[in-house]
């Protein structure tokens, strides 16, 4: 029969491979002792050289209050933590069926090893209900990764705090100090990468249902990844002030490696007789379509036009020669039709975010980036030379709004904008969750520091290619055109469900919104005539539980795929507050009553707002199936 520690142990090895190493080569007793008590949950841990204890009065005592005051938190289903102490308030906080996760970040692999050997977590290791991590392992994209593994806990943002467990820990602040702000980085990259505007997405569902017939009768995605096999480098051109000068070495370099550049690169590299083998775009406004239909069609002859399904219906038909090929960015919305051969890409937020991934897909061996400068040049330009919109096509920010990150080369700070940040941020997770060995080298040779990725002089880098044999061209197939066909019924039924489902459902939140809304009304006159002692709370108990009853939609994978990426900007910015409201602690029946009445008034925007969301989409569906008549 396995004891605490190697059943916890088994866990945590499942759960935290790294984390399990160091625990299994630590050495017992080395720097803290355990002094234990007849109660074993009265134990305390001491550090040796200094003799300081975790606990300064009784170790169960001090347990016990701290419990008591964390009562206000009840209601917190995520809670984050500095220091692991004995693990008994943990085993103690972990009984609230409320809680769905606790993170609990721990300095001193050598107490974690104690605390596992005396209290048993592995249930909840296993479910992720408890995450215990070693801070020495601790990096921005780990703690990115908490809010990405639940997507409910990004509604709990307003809420966060990091709770250092006692004083024994306050002597490691400035880690505690450095851990905060990687949380503060994540929660706000998590808002931003949601957004604040519905329109993007709505617009997003028209043109990738407005598209899906050219989609369905193009080469897979899964075709041009097999083309792509087997190749050592692969180059990622981007549009940043520091590309001209690149664009020589490019040229010289251009018949031996694979070229990808982002659409608004395209007509540069025309323009300097350097031709790509794919180009990528992902955007969904028709702006993009310029870079094509004022770019010469021999230019595009041969190329390969890897596009999202989302694209302007401009810019498909601006291709004219070469082969576009079509995939799909990971939304729900495109996931649901299920024609998985044409892949997901996009998952960030730039083309040349997109066109990692595919090099990543392909299993290319070495990528380098030039252009990718995600900053203002030191002239305050934001794009290269001859870009068609200009190189001061985004202009530098007033000095009070001002963002700076770290410069190419250390050393320094480069003036940026959010957008450009977060794509920053999308190129460094995505180099730290590579799942094998690329080797990524930054040339652009300025602008911002992409931590992940080796810097080196394009010059150096191009010295890595080999120049023996010119590299193949790209060749894909097309589908039979009676694959197509049935592909485009699957496509239509699936349209016409979107329309059918989601009717039904939208008519159920238009009828509660409509009662909770003659019921807010009727508690605004029972205020205006002072009768608020008349106020009929089993009425609005049942009103709530209706609500909850509609939120369980949010738990349904038909509705999130077919609705939840066009109204998830504005209901998420609402959830932040509500769920400032739901862990509010109430201590009394009138306290109670007035988090209820607060409750349904927040809740009748957000059913409207449903409501006026899922009718958007139904009526978008509508609107681009007609375009299939036409």
């Amino acid at each position: 029969m396995q004891n605490i520690y190697e059943k916890n142990f088994n866990a945590i090895k499942i759960k935290d491979p790294l984390l399990a190493i160091s625990l299994a080569n630590i050495k017992p007793n080395e720097r803290f002792d355990v002094f234990m008590d007849k109660d074993p949950a009265n134990f305390n841990i001491i550090e040796k050289n200094s003799s300081t204890p975790l606990f300064l009065g009784k170790p169960l005592e001090e347990t016990m209050k701290k419990v008591n005051d964390f009562s206000s938190y009840v209601h917190y289903p995520y809670l984050y933590f500095y220091g692991l102490g004995n693990g008994v308030f943990y085993r103690l906080l972990l009984g609230n069926p409320q809680l769905k996760r606790i993170v609990v970040i721990e300095p001193e692999i050598e107490i974690l090893f104690i605390v596992f050997n005396l209290v048993d977590f592995t249930e909840e290791i296993l479910s992720d209900k408890i995450i215990f991590l070693y801070s020495k392992f601790c990096t921005y994209h780990m703690i990115n990764s908490l809010f990405e593994m639940d997507k409910k806990s990004k509604i709990y943002s307003k809420v966060y705090d990091l709770h250092i467990f006692n004083s024994y820990y306050e002597a490691h602040q400035d880690e505690i100090l450095k851990l905060n702000q990687f949380f503060i980085k994540a929660i706000e990259h998590a808002v931003i990468s949601i957004g604040n505007d519905t329109r993007d997405a709505i617009i997003g569902i028209k043109q990738h249902i407005q598209n899906l017939p050219d989609v369905l009768r193009s080469p897979t995605l899964i075709n041009l990844v097999q083309n792509l096999k087997n190749q050592d480098t692969a180059i990622i051109v981007s549009t940043g002030p520091s590309l001209n000068k690149q664009l020589e070495i490019l040229k010289s370099i251009a018949p031996f490696v694979s070229i990808f550049c982002i659409d608004a690169s395209f007509p540069i590299l025309y323009k300097n007789g350097i031709k790509p083998d794919v180009v990528l775009s992902l955007e969904r406004v028709e702006a993009t379509a310029r870079f094509y239909y004022d770019t010469p069609e021999e230019a595009q002859e041969g190329v390969v036009f890897a596009i999202t399904s989302i694209v302007n219906k401009r810019l498909k038909e601006s291709i004219t020669k070469g082969t576009k090929q079509f995939s799909f960015r990971p939304f729900g919305y495109t996931n649901l039709f299920g024609f998985h051969e044409y892949g997901y890409l996009g998952i960030g937020m730039s083309a040349a975010n997109m066109a990692y991934e595919l090099i990543v897909h392909s299993r290319f061996k070495r990528c380098i980036i030039i252009g990718q400068d995600l900053a203002f040049g030191n002239d305050g330009s934001s794009h290269a030379k001859n870009a068609l919109y200009g190189s001061n096509e985004i202009k530098p920010k007033p000095e009070s709004e001002k963002i700076f990150i770290e410069k190419y080369g250390g050393g320094g700070k480069v003036e940026t904008t959010k957008v450009w940040k977060l794509f920053l941020e999308f190129f460094e997770k995505d180099i730290a969750q590579t799942p094998y060995k690329l080797e990524v080298i930054n040339a652009t040779q300025g602008g911002a520091r992409i931590h992940g990725a080796l810097e080196m002089s394009f010059q150096e880098a191009i010295k890595l290619i080999d120049t023996t044999t010119p590299k193949k061209p790209i060749k894909l197939v097309y589908p039979e055109k009676s694959l197509s066909d049935k592909n485009i019924k699957i496509a239509r039924d699936k349209c016409e469900d979107i329309i059918k489902y989601g009717t039904k459902q939208k008519a159920r939140v238009e009828k509660l919104f409509l009662k909770v809304a003659k019921y807010t009304e009727e508690l605004e006159r029972l205020n205006n005539e002072n009768k608020l002692e008349k106020i009929n709370f089993k009425k609005l108990t049942k009103l709530l539980d209706e609500i909850d009853e509609v939120k369980k939609l949010f738990d349904e994978k038909k509705f999130n795929d077919y609705f939840v990426d066009a109204i998830q900007s504005y209901i998420f910015h609402q959830e932040l507050d509500i769920a400032k409201l739901l862990v509010k602690d109430v201590k009394d029946k009138l306290e109670t009553q007035a988090k209820q009445i607060e409750w349904i008034y927040l809740h009748k925007y957000w059913l409207f707002s449903l409501a006026g969301g899922m009718d958007c989409v139904i009526e978008i569906v509508k609107e681009a199936l007609t375009d299939w008549e036409e």
